[in-house]
């Protein structure tokens, strides 16, 4: 049993052994392919096999070509392919032109979006039409495409003029304003000393449900044995309690410990434009609300000073 357990373990290190050597050999191809002038050496140097030398180029145009992808896609942020729609009742014998635009902040990669477009008018081949997208709902999609992508009717002689170039520009700066904006809020959440709510969500799905009665009625008398969960603290120092925003994070609701409550409007750039504070009787607080105009960063170093 030993010698077969001892085996088993062999043949474990060599398949990663194996894998590792592939994957070494792999990008040494890459680097080598992707010398500058190779292929000029390869169609001029002497070669005993033509055909060796026609595989060789291929190799080369085919690195090269994906070289230029590459650096589309890390610094033009938006790129385009083409795909077959599968369904044979598609229009346009089901050509799709898609848009990938990859949203990066500070060298990090956050999410990649996708617009599919068809063209549903025969009369007009250039005019393009949204057909599926992966775009928040948050982000104004509708109204970029009326800008951009003005649609044209069927029976008109005359297109509405596109421009698919400044429509991805435009989606493109949505998201990435989008994402600025929440990673703005997540930070704001840390600096008041609240948990971050991903880790919370993730603790509450990790907790057993075992014993546990999901969506079940309970008396009044059930209520009055339960534990009374103070809300709000208005004893000692006040302390933010809560941030919260839309989806959109165009608008940030924050609590204090006191019963105050503010309502923050902020601009796709992340700016505070209007904001308005209330103490818990309604009165509103005027100098929190000066206070709170500003970039969204530092807002909470402003609501404490």
């Amino acid at each position: 049993m030993a010698s077969i357990e001892a085996l088993d373990s062999d043949i474990s290190d060599i398949r990663a052994r194996i894998a590792t050597l592939q994957s070494h050999r792999a990008n040494l191809t890459s680097i080598l392919l992707a010398q500058p002038h190779l292929s000029t050496h390869i169609s001029q140097g002497p070669a005993t096999n033509e055909r060796q030398r026609g595989l060789a180029s291929k190799l080369v145009a085919a690195q090269q070509q994906r070289i230029v992808e590459n650096v589309y896609r890390a610094c033009a942020g938006v790129t385009a392919y083409k795909v077959k729609d599968p369904d044979p009742h598609a229009v346009d014998n089901g050509s799709i032109l898609g848009v990938r635009i990859e949203v990066a902040i500070r060298g990090r990669f956050i999410d990649t979006y996708h617009v599919l477009f068809n063209r549903p008018n025969s009369r007009h081949k250039l005019m393009l039409k949204i057909y599926k997208h992966t775009i928040p709902p948050c982000i104004p999609l509708q109204a970029l495409r009326n800008k951009w992508l003005p649609a044209t009717e069927k029976d008109a002689s005359d297109m509405a003029e596109q421009k698919l170039v400044s429509f991805g520009k435009g989606l493109r700066k949505e998201l990435v304003a989008w994402h600025l904006r929440t990673e703005a809020v997540e930070k704001l959440r840390v600096a008041a000393g609240l948990r971050d709510r991903n880790a919370g969500e993730a603790t509450e799905k990790r907790k057993p449900t075992i014993g546990k009665v999901l969506n079940a009625f309970v008396s009044d008398d059930e209520d009055e044995e339960e534990e009374d969960v103070p809300t709000q603290r208005r004893d000692g120092p006040v302390k933010i309690t809560e941030i919260e925003a839309d989806m959109g994070v165009r608008e940030i609701t924050i609590t204090w410990s006191n019963g105050q409550t503010g309502v923050l409007s902020v601009t796709k750039d992340g700016r505070i434009d209007k904001a308005v504070v209330f103490t818990a009787h309604g009165v509103r607080v005027s100098e929190l609300g000066r206070k709170a105009l500003g970039r969204i960063e530092g807002l909470v170093q402003r609501l404490i000073a």
